[in-house]
């Protein structure tokens, strides 16, 4: 029987040979294209954006810490991100706050995804057209964009794509050559795609469905027992996810699970499909939700992109059943299988805190889109096992076989089956040859094309019409260029207030000025004090700008009249400076003015009521001699009404004052 190849040459095409650079350039030079065009809109959206409030914040965090297992295995809310936390530290530690360098990172990787994804469809479809018209869908999927303009999403998801795709890659390898090494490299992706994002586990799932479904023959019996001797592929496949999940389970991750409930299950399940991925097949959503103080949008689609999306996926479907019978519609199964484990992590995790709205969050669907992108192209052009097989054993372009020597005469009686084989149950009709990347394009499928690009375009114009306003980049483009310009003229000392809200909120880690700029400072002109009352102070107002500020009183210590001294410290002891009013607000200061005879080594407390507690700095610091001099005491969020200090150096003589504030512009 003469195996019907999706790839076979035309009449008139010259034969492939292994190696070829004839074959290989029409395929290659489109992939490229592609590429390409997809970097360039990207990257053009990308640098029009900037950091958002969970970049600052890790960005933040990652300059505190040294580099080691400490610190890459931090909860990240209840994840495990250790791919994150180490971009992250890259990141803060060699270009802090560079949008641009970190679009470059997106993009080589993202590219290096789509050269993944091309190969895939191509061992899987061969290199055509019916390819590239996958390719095309992937690069240019509507599910991808939030996750490439936010850092945070793109660091998590990029890479998550690059390790599910080389599993998958891998797996096909696997499959037509049954040599291990190649289904210990698809653990390998396996294990880059865990370490960005945990949820990767459920695309491995794709693996065993595309045996069963696609890289096999005959009937169920036959399919599962394909499936069964693959077992030690699948058993390669887990080490990784077990490795990482015995990490997980033992660290202080999955605080806030629950049990997920059928309906919340469903509601996600149902409403991702509805108002997500279904219009993310025609170009949509079209348009976007977001809160006020919130940039990064959540899909919104209209009534028209909702059934358009369903019309969209029933055309398909109806095509492919026509194309390949209703077996075709198995390629559901793909897509199906990854949203139903999302939906089940969903609700077992913020769902009753955030609701349905994380099933327009495409943050959490982007993996999807590999599986997805399968589906609709698999619906139309289904893969031929013994294709794949050969383009898994010899390349993309398989040696051609021997011309088959003429069949022997049928006996009497009996009709000549094809190569005396059983018929393959789950054959599908032969589609017509002729799929290459030359063969003339149809008026259809142009028509096709351009009203895909014009809905995406729609989408994605939505979507970063209101990314760019998000005010964080204003803020920080200002701050550090006023930090770089005040520091040319020497050590600056500066208030650490916190920084707007819109910078860094309630949820935050790292809110304060000294967090959010700690990156930066190694990279400055000169050195930056924080808190540090023996020179001229500045401030950052709400708009990022740096300004010479000064301190404004709102309590005051109690002083005895006629008595020069009104608080001392003697020896070894503790004295307490009592305020007259107690101060109730968090971003408050209180600035300890001193005279010391000897440097001496004191500690500091606030105290409110029965409770002592440290100043952010200087609880324990040796005071100066010679002249009046003030420690600035930053409040860690606490009321106080006094201040304690203690001395264990029996030469201490010191005398003290106290006065509480807050810090203004200086006019």
């Amino acid at each position: 029987m003469t195996t019907y190849l999706p790839t076979a040459p035309t009449r008139g095409e010259p034969s492939r040979r292994v190696g070829g650079s004839r074959a290989l350039h029409p395929y290659a030079l489109v992939t490229a294209v592609i590429a390409a065009v997809h970097a360039v809109v990207i990257g053009a959206l990308g640098v029009a954006g900037y950091f958002y409030l969970d970049d600052i914040d890790m960005t933040a965090e990652a300059a505190k810490h040294p580099f080691g297992w400490d610190y890459i295995t931090l909860p990240l809310n209840d994840h495990l991100t250790p791919g994150l936390r180490t971009f992250y530290w890259v990141s803060a530690h060699l270009a802090p706050y560079d949008n641009d360098s970190t679009v470059v990172a997106r993009l080589v990787l993202q590219t290096v995804a789509t050269l993944l994804m091309a190969y895939l469809l191509a061992q899987l479809l061969g290199p055509g057209r019916a390819a590239l018209l996958g390719l095309g869908v992937y690069a240019f999927s509507p599910l991808l964009v939030p996750s490439l303009l936010s850092l945070s999403s793109g660091v998590n998801l990029v890479p998550t794509h690059i390790g599910i795709l080389l599993l998958l890659v891998m797996h096909i390898r696997y499959e037509a050559t049954r040599q291990l090494k190649y289904a210990a490299f698809g653990a390998l992706g396996v294990l880059l795609a865990v370490c960005f994002w945990e949820k990767a586990a459920l695309s491995v799932a794709l693996a065993p469905l595309l045996t069963l479904l696609y890289l096999s023959r005959g009937g169920i019996r036959a399919r599962i027992g394909a499936l069964f001797r693959s077992w030690l592929a699948w058993l390669i496949y887990a080490l990784p996810i077990l490795a990482f999940f015995v990490v997980f389970l033992t660290g202080d991750y999955a605080s806030s699970g629950k049990t997920p409930s059928i309906g919340a299950t469903w509601d996600l399940f149902s409403d991702a499909w509805v108002g997500s991925i279904a219009p993310a097949m025609i170009g949509g959503p079209w348009t976007w939700f977001s809160l006020d103080i919130v940039y990064y949008s959540a899909s919104s689609p209209g009534a028209v992109a909702i059934v358009a999306g369903q019309v969209a996926a029933l055309v398909l479907s109806v095509i492919g059943v026509r194309r390949n019978g209703w077996w075709a519609l198995r390629a559901w199964l793909l897509p199906g299988s990854v949203l139903a484990g999302t939906a089940v992590l969903l609700a077992a995790g913020r769902f009753e805190y955030v609701g349905v709205i994380l099933a327009r969050n495409f943050h959490y669907l982007s993996e999807i889109t590999i599986a997805l992108v399968l589906a609709e192209v698999m619906l139309l052009v289904v893969p031929d096992p013994d294709a794949v097989a050969a383009r898994g054993r010899h390349g993309l372009w398989p040696p051609e076989p021997a011309p088959a020597a003429p069949a022997a005469p049928a006996p009497a009686g009996r009709h000549a089956a094809p190569d005396d084989e059983e018929p393959d149950q789950g054959a599908l009709p032969p589609a017509p040859a002729g799929d290459g990347v030359t063969r003339p394009v149809g008026i259809g499928l142009v028509i096709a094309v351009v009203a895909y690009a014009l809905s995406y375009g729609a989408t994605v114009g939505s979507f970063e019409k209101r990314w760019v306003e998000n005010p964080i980049r204003d803020y920080m483009t200002t701050a550090l260029r006023d930090l770089e310009t005040n520091t040319e003229k020497g050590q600056i000392s500066i208030f650490d207030t916190y920084v707007a809200g819109t910078v860094a909120n309630f949820i935050s880690t790292n809110r304060r000025t000294s967090d959010i700029f700690r990156p930066v400072e190694p990279h400055l002109p000169a050195a930056v004090r924080w808190d540090d009352a023996t020179r001229p102070m500045y401030m950052f107002d709400q708009g990022g700008h740096l300004l010479r500020a000064r301190f404004v009183e709102e309590a005051t210590s109690a002083d005895r009249p006629g008595v020069f001294c009104a608080h001392p410290l003697r020896g070894v002891g503790s004295v307490t400076v009592t305020l007259d009013k107690r101060i109730p607000h968090p971003d408050s200061f209180l600035r300890l003015d001193y005279l010391s005879q000897t440097p001496t080594t004191v500690t500091v407390q606030l105290a409110d009521g029965a409770r002592r507690f440290a100043p952010r700095r200087f609880a324990e610091t040796t005071l100066t001699t010679g002249k009046y001099s003030s420690l600035m005491l930053g409040t860690p969020n606490k009321a106080y009404d006094r201040v304690v200090v203690s001395s264990t150096d029996p030469d201490a003589m010191i005398c003290l004052a106290a006065k509480a504030g807050r810090p203004e512009p200086a006019l």
